[in-house]
Parts: structure tokens; C-alpha cells; sequence
């Protein structure tokens, strides 16, 4: 065969091939171009940045507090609290949970949600001494502007809502339903656009104080009954979860709130970059008839609700002499993430976690091995959760302890700061998230004491 008609052979194919992808390309432009009838496509409101990649290890810190007294910059002096103050600076953290109880600021439904209401007196429980002044959600977010002044890039706030008011709950189906405290009940069929109120007024107080940019998280606990009840279909360690359809209700109506509220922003604004926790889950060791564990919970939401999330969130505790010899049992949550592909590289935040006797009604054993043995704790299961690629930031609960629940860096009297402060410090304050793990603190360390050197599984 010859050359010139081989030549002319491949000329014609070539042509033939152009010619089919052509007719291709207007056969597809015809099919995706849209219906001159059809419905105009809902504007978006994109948020100014997309989020960016995980790029482990990294780890920030936060902290869980309302005090104002707590988060005001030692510049300007709150009297008696000048030890809280030190200690909040030093840490200096990245995120600041800021819990906001809609039943206390919004008591009557024909009066909307009130920043300014004062809800508390700034003391221990039952009027434990000191106190730092009448408490509301105005004031400590003017606290924690300030804070953000002193230190440019750090406090950002993640505002979570718990304490359902009487007039917008109802009782929910199942275990014990009529027993829930009015707080817990479920949010009442057709209230929807009452949540969707607190979370634009609970906005616009943000940006009032000067705060950019803030995190939102729809409800504390959602598998515990002291915030949502009843949890269970019936009073069975084995029935159906029921907590997990009412938590729904409350992500696609927080995110769509949002979404409005990121949408009225100035283009190029913070505001447009708030986030979405979902989670902020108790991590129960195991199911019982009135709670649900992370792991179930998270199988009970559907990808529509969990993967609406830009984070996701659960709480987990550690004991230098836990009564069951185990660590709090988080590490089933995580792993739950991780079945869903809607949530690849989708960080995870541990939005509580602590040392010393987390347990309602616990007594904290404050000898200086116990001590020491919870510093070294604290300082282990934070280099793996430094190095856990799902996990970006931890909270420490909480700043001035509660009797309580006996977890804080410091005594209910502000007289005493525990050692495991210092840690905190150290994985907070200057350092960057993704800045190598920083030495154990002087304080934290005892050669001769090997107990609670491995932190637990989780």
C-alpha cells in the first residue's frame, strides 16, 4: 500500500473523528443546557473560602467557659479573679465554646431572645466565693473581644445552644417521656422558626461585640437526657434511638439559618466563613436504657443531617485512676466518621475533655502523685490527638471548677491552680497548632511516679 493513500486514509479518519466529537459536544450541550421553563436555580450564598485540606498532625486548643471574669485580658483587673485571668491568657486558646441557654434568655415567647438578660451573679455554685458580676451573653462576649484584641488570631467563638424553654418544648415519645425536666424536652412540631430566631438574634449579638467570625453548634449533648429527652423509644438499653431524628430537626434548621445569615454578610467578610459543628456527643462507655453512645447516635443520622457539618464534634474525659482501669471511650465516634465518605477531610474536635473526676457528684483527689499522674495524662492523649489526622482542636472543660462535676485548672475559690493548667499552656499560648508537641511542663513531671504515664484507649 502506498504512502500517499495511507496519508489520505488517516486524513479522512481524523476528519470523521473531529466531526463525531462536534456533533457530541452540541448533543450534550442540548441535554444539560437549562429548560427556558424550568425553575431559575436558587441563589448561593458561598462562603468566602473554601475550607482547607487536613494537613496533620496539628492540634489547637480551646477552652469551655462563660466566665467573663475568666476570659478578661489581666490588663484590665476583675477583683479575686486575677488567677483565672493568668492562667485563660497564658493558654491564650484558638476557640472559646460559649454555651447559650436559650431558656434563661428567652423565658417568654412573645419577647425575643435578649443578650443582655442577666442569667447568673458570676459565682461558684450556690454562691461560691469569689464572684466577677452579673453574667449575660452580651457581657462575655465583650470579654472575649477584648481577648481577641490581646491576642490577634486566637478566641474565636463556638456558640452552642442547650435548655429548651418550657414554651417551645414538648414531651417527646418514649422512655420516661413525661418524667424530661422542661429543659430537655424535644423542641415542640412547628417551633422550628422560634430556634431559627434565637440563633439570628444570638448572631447579630456576635457582630454587635466586633466578633468576625464565629462557629455554631446546634444543641449540647444531644445523646445525654439532661439536655435532650427522652433519648429511647422505650426504657431498653436495646430500643430504637429517638434522640437522634430531634437532633436532626435542629442541624437542617440552624444550617439553613445560617445560610440566610452568611448570605446578608459583606462579600469578603469572616461572617461568610462561620461553621457548622455537628456532634458536641457525651461519650458514653456503653448503651443503657436513657443514653445512646457516640458511635450509635452517629448511625442513627442520616447523611443528609451529619453531612451538612464543616466539623464534627464529641466529648471525651480522662481519670488518672478511671473506676473501670479504661479511658473514656471516644475512639468508637471517630471511627464512625470515618464510614461515612461525605465526611472525608472533615476534621473532628474533641469540644470537651479533661482530667480529675468527670462525673456528676465526683470528688477529685487533689494528692500531688494524683496530680502530677493527670498532667502526664493530659499530655499524652493530646499528642495523639496531635497526631490523629481526623482530629484538629481540643477544649479543656473547664477553667474554675465546678463541685459538680470536678474538672477545672483551678479550685471553685480561685485559690489554687492545678498543674494540668500548665499543660494546656503549653499546647496553647504561642505556639503554633501544627508546631511540634511541646515538652511536658516541669510541674507535670516525677520520675519516681510511673502511674498514669500511657494514656487510656480513645
Amino acid at each position: 500500500m502506498s504512502s500517499t493513500r495511507t496519508g489520505r486514509r488517516r486524513a479522512a479518519v481524523a476528519v470523521l473523528a473531529a466531526l463525531l466529537l462536534l456533533a457530541v459536544g452540541v448533543l450534550a450541550g442540548r441535554l444539560t443546557a437549562p429548560d427556558d421553563d424550568a425553575p431559575a436555580p436558587v441563589p448561593q450564598a458561598p462562603r468566602a473560602a473554601a475550607p482547607d485540606a487536613i494537613a496533620p498532625p496539628t492540634l489547637a486548643v480551646g477552652l469551655v467557659t462563660t466566665d467573663a471574669g475568666a476570659l478578661t485580658p489581666p490588663a484590665t483587673l476583675v477583683p479575686a479573679f486575677q488567677s483565672a485571668q493568668a492562667v485563660t491568657d497564658a493558654i491564650a486558646p484558638r476557640f472559646v465554646r460559649i454555651d447559650v441557654r436559650w431558656d434563661l434568655l428567652q423565658p417568654d415567647a412573645a419577647t425575643p431572645l435578649d443578650p443582655a438578660r442577666v442569667i447568673g451573679d458570676g459565682c461558684g455554685r450556690e454562691g461560691a466565693q469569689p464572684c466577677s458580676g452579673p453574667v449575660s451573653l452580651a457581657r462575655t462576649l465583650g470579654a472575649l473581644r477584648a481577648a481577641q484584641v490581646a491576642h490577634p488570631g486566637r478566641y474565636r467563638p463556638l456558640i452552642s445552644f442547650w435548655g429548651m424553654p418550657g414554651w417551645a418544648g414538648a414531651p417527646g415519645d418514649g422512655c420516661d417521656a413525661a418524667k424530661a425536666r422542661p429543659g430537655a424536652r424535644p423542641l415542640a412540631p412547628g417551633k422550628e422558626p422560634a430556634y431559627a430566631a434565637a440563633i439570628a438574634r444570638v448572631w447579630d449579638a456576635v457582630r454587635a461585640a466586633g466578633i468576625d467570625g464565629a462557629d455554631w453548634t446546634p444543641w449540647n449533648e444531644p445523646n445525654a437526657p439532661y439536655f435532650l429527652d427522652p433519648q429511647r423509644a422505650s426504657c431498653s438499653a436495646s430500643a430504637a434511638p429517638r434522640s437522634p431524628a430531634q437532633f436532626s430537626r435542629l442541624v437542617v434548621t440552624m444550617d439553613a439559618e445560617l445560610h440566610r445569615l452568611r448570605a446578608t454578610a459583606p462579600a469578603g467578610s469572616q461572617a461568610r466563613d462561620d461553621r457548622l459543628i455537628v456532634g458536641e456527643l457525651a461519650a458514653w462507655g456503653a448503651p443503657s436504657r436513657r443514653a445512646v453512645p457516640t458511635d450509635e447516635f452517629l448511625r442513627a443520622l442520616p447523611d443528609d443531617v451529619l453531612c451538612r457539618a464543616d466539623v464534627l464534634s464529641v466529648h471525651g474525659y480522662l481519670e488518672a485512676k478511671p473506676r473501670s482501669g479504661k479511658g473514656e471511650p471516644i475512639a468508637a465516634g471517630l471511627r464512625e466518621l470515618d464510614r461515612r465518605p461525605c465526611l472525608d477531610g472533615k476534621p473532628a474536635w474533641i469540644t470537651e475533655t479533661a482530667v480529675g473526676s468527670p462525673r456528676a457528684g465526683g470528688r477529685r483527689d487533689v494528692s500531688k502523685d494524683t496530680l502530677r499522674a493527670e498532667c502526664r495524662l493530659m499530655d499524652r492523649q493530646l499528642d495523639r490527638w496531635y497526631h490523629d489526622p481526623r482530629v484538629t482542636a481540643a477544649f479543656q472543660y473547664s477553667v474554675r471548677e465546678d463541685p459538680a462535676f470536678p474538672t477545672g485548672l483551678l479550685d471553685e475559690g480561685l485559690t489554687r491552680t492545678f498543674p494540668v493548667a500548665a499543660v494546656w499552656a503549653a499546647w496553647g499560648g504561642s505556639r503554633d497548632p501544627a508546631a511540634a508537641p511541646p515538652a511536658l511542663p516541669v510541674d507535670c513531671r516525677d520520675p519516681a511516679d510511673g502511674a498514669g504515664d500511657a494514656a487510656p484507649p480513645g
